[in-house]
């Protein structure tokens, strides 16, 4: 009957490792549901909106000498003292450890392919690498990050993370990825020998952010795609970073050829370099269409993140650091479970309208119509009247976690009059917001997802 603290069970569950498959599967199930459970009440709670502008478990231990006990103590404590589920370590299973803080919420477990082998074979007397304990202690992290020899001093190498590379005292790994009709979400932990700073937090569900700069080849593409991305997530602690990079396939479909052919030749000729406008858009540019099934590769060549304090006076708040991290090809597969692309089609007298939605498990995202002249700002509720927020920079692309979309309520406004006006409603109550929106909007339309076609 003792009243146990997070720190008492983390010592007693720290005490020995155990190596049980079925052991493992079944508390991971049970951690799982956990972590849903709350994500969903968190979700329940709802959120802000934001202004538009252009996301396997090893080494659990026990104290006691059975299986049994083992498997009856690991599933009590967890369903009691939720806090201590989600800093249990998960080997590779970042899109768990970060699903309370990750805009878009729950990735889709059951559709993640994991990036490594868990049957790869490693010595029996190598060190265990700090990769495979995300959220474990940060001095067993500093002292095994990157570490390549076994306890006897002979040269090992781990073959269960193919994604993984280190320099200049950074530690890469893709873990795993998620890939819908709209995006990849890679599940990547960063490893620092030197403690990381304290990053600031971001957006309406707290999540510190790392950006990589990457160089990207997609095998449906001739150019490499290069960037920003952001690595959405949390500090584990002071040496892991645990985070979700989300690659909208808008960011990797757009084929400039024809104007950079145009630039070249205006160049040779001496002229002005062409212009790209709505007008002009056609003439210029291009889209890939993304398959079913490509590859990619990726280099990173720097990270940086926003700190809550200055670091120093030449780089501010911004934690920076340059590197070589390179990964070799990862063949990706759309995931077709219960994703939509509903054909809309529906335009007003004003030429304002709704083209298409596209839907997944993790997000919907807006395709609207709107005239050259006229600049519109788009809002979706669910079957509750709830307003979908949006999980990336992009105000179109919507959170769908803690939502009904069996019936999703499209509006359309004039975007200065909702920004100035209606938007502020959005932060009352959701039948005052819907009642603005009713009045105010230039287009509506009401999408019933369960009677599409298919689905």
């Amino acid at each position: 009957m003792r009243k146990y603290s997070d720190d008492d069970l983390r010592n007693i569950l720290g005490t020995a490792s155990i190596q049980n498959q079925v052991i493992d599967a079944r508390i991971c199930e049970t951690l799982e549901s956990i972590r849903q459970e709350r994500a969903e009440t968190a979700a329940r709670e709802g959120k802000s909106d934001r202004q538009r502008t252009i996301s396997t478990w090893r080494k659990l231990a026990y104290g006691l000498g059975t299986v049994a006990a083992v498997i009856i103590v690991s599933i009590g404590v967890c369903v009691t003292n939720p806090s201590l589920a989600a800093n249990i370590p998960i080997l590779g299973n970042i899109f768990a450890k970060v699903q309370e803080v990750f805009p878009f919420g729950r990735i889709p477990e059951d559709e993640t392919t994991r990036l490594y082998d868990e049957n790869a074979r490693t010595p029996q007397n190598a060190k265990e690498k700090s990769y495979l304990m995300v959220g474990s202690d940060p001095n067993i992290i500093h002292e095994t990050a990157g570490s390549d020899t076994d306890t006897s001093g002979e040269s090992v190498r781990d073959e269960g993370f193919i994604y993984r590379d280190q320099d200049n005292g950074i530690t890469v790994t893709f873990t795993e990825y998620y890939a819908s009709n709209q995006a990849i979400f890679f599940g990547v932990c960063i490893e620092s020998e030197e403690e990381f700073p304290a990053f600031a937090t971001m957006g309406d569900t707290d999540y510190q952010l790392i950006q990589a700069k990457t160089e990207e080849q997609y095998s449906f593409r001739d150019t490499v795609v290069g960037g920003f991305r952001n690595i959405e997530g949390r500090l584990e602690d002071a040496h892991t970073f645990a985070g979700i990079m989300r690659v909208d396939y808008d960011s990797i479909n757009l084929d400039d050829s024809k104007y950079e052919a145009a630039c070249r030749e205006a160049e040779e000729k001496g002229e002005e370099l062409p212009a790209v406008t709505e007008a002009t858009w056609d003439l210029y540019m291009d889209r890939y269409e993304v398959p079913e099934e490509f590859t990619v590769e990726i280099k990173i060549e720097s990270l940086r993140g926003y700190c809550r304090e200055e670091i120093d006076a030449e780089n501010g708040n911004q934690y920076r650091v340059r590197g070589n991290w390179e990964f070799p090809s990862c063949k990706i597969e759309k995931s077709t479970a219960d994703v939509q692309t509903i054909q809309i089609g529906e335009v007003n007298e004003q030429g304002i309208g709704l083209d298409m939605i596209e839907i997944s498990p993790v997000e919907l995202t807006l395709h609207t119509i709107e005239p050259a002249n006229r600049l519109t700002f788009a809002v979706a509720l669910d079957k509750n009247g709830k307003k979908l927020a949006s999980g990336s920079s992009n105000a179109y692309e919507l959170a769908t976690a803690g939502c009904d979309i069996s019936t999703v309520t499209v509006y359309i406004c004039d975007y200065d009059e909702y920004m100035d006006e209606i938007k502020a409603y959005a932060l009352e109550d959701d039948e005052k917001f819907r009642s603005v929106l009713e009045e105010k909007a230039l287009f509506k339309t009401v999408v019933d997802t369960q009677e599409v076609p298919g689905h």
